[in-house]
């Protein structure tokens, strides 16, 4: 089993990729899933708001001075 990588649980949740994951794909994928089905403008409106915060929680420490 080359190139098999065993990552810890926190390993794993502190990876970048996770946070990019949790913080900006699945909501982009729920975003997509709730358009699909007509879904109510509350949950639409409470996706963007969770991908805005997200971007913002993650370039603000980035770009500080």
């Amino acid at each position: 089993m080359l190139g098999v990588v065993r990552m810890s649980f926190d390993e794993l949740v502190s990876s970048k990729w996770f946070l990019l994951l949790i913080s900006i794909i699945v909501p982009l994928i729920l975003l997509a899933v709730a358009m699909i089905f007509n879904a109510h403008i509350c949950v639409m409106i409470v996706l963007l708001v969770w991908i805005g915060s997200a971007l913002l929680m993650l370039y603000l420490p980035m770009h500080k001075e």
